[in-house]
């Protein structure tokens, strides 16, 4: 087992996912849009594989930034 040190734990629980995607390009045009806008973001499961069969790879943002990022989210839309 691999073990997590304090920093990357804070780190992590300091993150919430706002969005899971099908696929890693749809994933990246939305963390840019985010990123554009003032927002960090983080993509989990980049590296997966087999991410359509382990349900997706999901967008994460510090928790601070959550509400403001989850409205643009709304507001691009497609």
């Amino acid at each position: 087992m691999r073990s997590v040190s304090p920093l990357n734990r804070t780190l992590m629980s300091a993150t919430v996912t706002v969005a899971t995607f099908s696929n890693m390009q749809e994933a990246s045009i939305v963390q840019g849009m985010l990123e554009s806008n003032g927002i960090p973001s983080m993509i989990s499961d980049q590296n997966n594989l087999y991410v359509p069969v382990f349900g997706g790879v999901n967008l994460l943002v510090y928790e601070r930034d959550a509400p403001r990022a989850l409205e643009l989210l709304k507001e691009h839309h497609d």
